[in-house]
């Protein structure tokens, strides 16, 4: 991405010889893969914690390092999620000079509804196993003892979305909620700051900003457990998604793509093996290899060439996936860690309960995660979603949401 004179150009600011008519760039792309890119990775997330929250703490990550080889990559669906964010909030401001549709409080407005009910009820949820269950009150030298003890500060953080701004609120209660305060925080940062500086500036130098900027944590080891190098990663979502409407064909996205999943395959096999904890650095090569591929496989889409690829992410059932992808996120950590607090008493050999918790519990815990999005996240869905839904109930092909008010999953 250091190219920036070869690769950046084309892709900035909108220009008048931009053979697409007004009408045409006014209206929103569809590119249904997207959401079962999202249900993927919600499920990639899912069994990672299954792995992280088997037996005592870390004790299958170190026991059964084949497994931990396969599924010890899927907190990577993080960075997924916040690229498509960037991704799907900027392609709206492409035909409007990079503003928001209705301005800042209608854009903050959509996105609060979206996200922070089902936030809340989540929290709410996961405060109530905790007072309600014994088995989840006293630490008992599991993963699930970095949640406890539940305070008051960090409740009330929780509540604020600010608890990522200290280490000793980051994790407590629902450890992955941590992103939606990040998210949530990057949504007010989108139309204040980034959006601003790609009306005046390229948006190359924007997002090449954004990246430096925000991995420096990594290297001065202040601030890294609030993930700032997230910032960056949803700038690359935004410039992937200029990159995807440019006139212009983008033959660099694709070897691009090939070869920053080299380097996190690289960086991922590094950490494992010499201990070093650069999550930044990983997370954002895995970011720039999903911007790029976004790029790759969105300009195919555009002319209506979408790649081979990417079409099982477009059937109905990862389509539905997707729709619901932020209930699994949002629910299914607490849940995990109850039933590998249950499983404990029983003795059972390590490989044997993460095979109960990965085949068992993971299935049953998606099932409950469906059943919080039939009861709470439906109601807030925006309009592309609920249109979405509706023809899943059908027989035709979904159309998912692309639009301005879709949450990346957490």
């Amino acid at each position: 991405m250091s190219a920036e004179n070869a690769t950046f150009p084309p892709t900035d600011r909108p220009t008048s010889g931009n053979p697409r008519s007004p009408t045409e760039l006014a209206r929103r792309p569809e590119f249904p893969y997207l959401d079962g890119i999202r249900g993927f990775s919600a499920i990639a997330v899912v069994l990672y914690h299954a792995l992280l929250f088997t037996g005592l703490s870390n004790e299958a990550t170190r026991s059964l390092p084949l497994i931990d080889l396969i599924f010890g990559w899927g907190y990577l669906g993080v960075p997924v999620f916040i690229v498509l964010s960037g991704y799907v909030l900027m392609l709206p401001t492409l035909s409007n000079d990079f503003r928001l549709r209705g301005g800042m409080a209608k854009y903050l407005k959509r996105r609060a509804r979206r996200v922070i009910p089902p936030y809340y009820a989540a929290l709410l949820i996961s405060i109530l196993l905790i007072v309600v269950l014994p088995v989840m009150q006293e630490p008992s030298g599991t993963q699930w003892d970095t949640k406890l003890p539940v305070t008051v500060q960090s409740v009330v953080s929780h509540f604020l979305l600010v608890h990522n701004f200290s280490p000793d609120w980051i994790d407590a209660i629902n450890g992955p909620l941590w992103s939606v305060a990040v998210e949530w925080q990057i949504y007010i940062l989108f139309p204040l700051i980034l959006l601003p500086l790609c009306r005046r500036n390229r948006t190359g130098l924007v997002v090449i900003g954004a990246v430096i900027i925000s991995l420096s944590p990594v290297f001065t080891g202040v601030g890294v457990w609030a993930h700032p190098w997230l910032i960056g990663i949803f700038a690359m979502g935004m410039w992937s998604a200029q990159a995807t409407m440019s006139p212009v064909k983008n033959r660099w996205a694709g070897p691009l793509f090939l070869g920053f999943i080299a380097l996190t395959l690289v960086a991922i096999v590094l950490t494992k093996q010499f201990d070093i904890r650069s999550f930044g650095l990983i997370e954002t090569c895995a970011g720039a290899a999903v911007a790029a591929g976004l790029v790759w496989t969105g300009q195919r889409a555009v002319r209506g060439a979408t790649p081979w690829f990417v079409k099982p992410f477009q059937s109905r059932p990862m389509i539905r996936l997707g729709l619901f992808s932020y209930s699994i996120y949002l629910l299914h950590s607490p849940l995990l860690a109850l039933a590998n607090l249950l499983l404990l008493p029983l003795g059972l050999p390590l490989e044997v309960q993460w095979m109960v918790m990965t085949f068992a519990g993971v299935p049953v815990v998606v099932a409950v995660c469906y059943g919080f999005f039939f009861v709470v996240e439906r109601r807030f869905l925006n309009t592309r979603q609920r249109h979405a839904e509706t023809e899943l109930a059908s027989d035709a092909t979904p159309a998912t949401d692309q639009a301005d008010g879709v949450p990346s999953q957490r």
